[in-house]
């Protein structure tokens, strides 16, 4: 007895001293924390957006944390309305809310979630999280692991993390009201984005207050309308920004039925491409014909090595186009050491693409797509994923809807306003006499 006894006097002070050092980082191990938070999400597509940019630089420009290498993204293929920041200055939105805000709409969105990593938060956050739980290891040796103390020990701590959550939330909204306006922006519109918020047709939990840290949406309304000395109902919802969209469809009116077609990826024998970035280079391809009206044809068999003649192969899936591609270059170096905003890099892509009829193979569109760019990469370039946050997945990308683009103007696509146009007419038209 007398052994366990001591044993749990041991922890205590042991978990009394590790309360005492702060939980504050130096600037490179915040920067590295959020790069490791990053690289578990940039499988939804982080794109580098023109706007959002702009949006963010003025924001940047009149936050106390000059020291951060802010970075902006667009998440594409995550659903719902959302945003948020992490340690290091990267911050996050999803395209699905940004499409429905303005600019200034957007500046305050944006501005909240860049006050967390302003106001040090996170860190804020930590700590608290981290006595909560010593708390509640506490309790747990001084009662010798009892039930009933244990519940109540969980349920106090994480009272305890929430209300101090929701502090901070109110705080990032003020703080985001303030560097809108600081930064230019009409800080009225925050009210508009968070009414927005209540449009989407699925509600993301903090909506619902399921997750208590968000306070209520209206409460937050009242609030922010109160700054401009305001109601909320006398503020008015500003349309979209256009720029905020993305048209993956470029304009053209999609092939309506869908026109099947084989995509096939030619790459020196034994070439990296062969072996790593062949099959997502051809999701890229996917993913902006789709949107243009193509249907893809042969995806169980068009990956494979060794496929013998591929417009047989396309012909026997159906496939009224086949897509040649050949992969002539696509690197990305190394042109300086890392900093704490990244790796800076070159890189560069060379793509010859042929568009054939497998009917009788004759030829539709034959071009060469090439590209350099040079930047930084927050995140190292995968030698399995071409993700589009790095320098040489955002090329490949853009390769890849120029290419389809092309196909299908090649093919007959005609742009959406003068399909639009002709369907009125058609319908106008008389019909034939008998």
């Amino acid at each position: 007895m007398k052994i366990r006894s001591a044993t749990r006097w041991l922890l205590l002070l042991l978990c009394l001293a590790s309360v005492a050092p702060a939980w504050a980082v130096s600037l490179e191990e915040e920067v590295r924390l959020g790069r490791r938070v990053m690289a578990e999400v940039r499988h939804y597509g982080l794109t580098s957006d023109p706007s959002l940019d702009a949006i963010g630089a003025d924001l940047a420009g009149v936050m106390q944390r000059q020291e951060l290498p802010w970075r902006f993204w667009v998440i594409e293929d995550m659903r719902g309305y959302n945003a948020f920041a992490v340690p290091g200055g990267f911050v996050c939105i999803t395209r699905a809310y940004y499409e429905k805000l303005n600019d200034e709409e957007t500046a305050f969105v944006i501005g909240h979630e860049m006050a967390h990593i302003d106001l040090r938060h996170h860190e804020r956050q930590g700590e608290r999280v981290r006595r909560a739980e010593i708390g509640r290891l506490l309790l747990d040796i001084l009662t010798d692991g009892a039930t009933g103390w244990r519940t109540a020990a969980d349920l106090g701590a994480t009272a305890y993390v929430t209300h101090y959550s929701r502090v901070l939330e109110r705080e990032a909204d003020f703080a985001g009201y303030g560097y809108a306006e600081a930064a230019g922006y009409d800080a009225r519109m925050a009210v508009t984005a968070l009414s927005k918020l209540g449009n989407e047709p699925n509600l993301h939990p903090w909506i619902q207050n399921i997750y208590a840290t968000h306070p209520v949406l209206s409460s937050r309304e009242d609030r922010l309308s109160a700054l401009g000395g305001e109601e909320p109902e006398d503020i008015a919802s500003p349309p979209p920004s256009a720029s905020h969209r993305r048209d993956l469809r470029e304009g053209l009116e999609p092939f309506d039925p869908p026109a099947p077609i084989a995509v096939r990826i030619l790459a020196p024998d034994g070439s990296r491409w062969e072996q790593a970035w062949r099959r997502n280079f051809t999701r890229h391809l996917h993913l902006r014909l789709i949107p243009l009206g193509f249907e893809i044809a042969g995806d169980d068999i068009m990956y494979h090595r060794e496929i013998g003649d591929p417009v047989e192969t396309a012909r026997s899936r159906n496939a009224r186009y086949l897509l040649l591609v050949t992969v002539k270059a696509m690197e990305s170096e190394r042109t300086g050491p890392d900093t704490v905003a990244g790796t800076p890099v070159r890189a560069s892509i060379e793509v010859a693409a042929e568009l054939m009829a497998v009917a009788d193979r004759s030829p539709v569109w034959q071009g060469v797509v090439a590209h350099q760019a040079e930047g930084v990469d927050v995140l190292a370039a995968d030698p399995e994923t071409l993700y589009t946050d790095s320098c040489i997945g955002a090329l490949a990308e853009r390769t890849a809807g120029e290419i389809a683009l092309a196909c299908a103007k090649a093919a007959g696509a005609v742009p959406a306003e003068a399909a639009e146009a002709k369907a009125p007419a058609e319908e106008s038209a008389p019909a034939a006499a008998d």
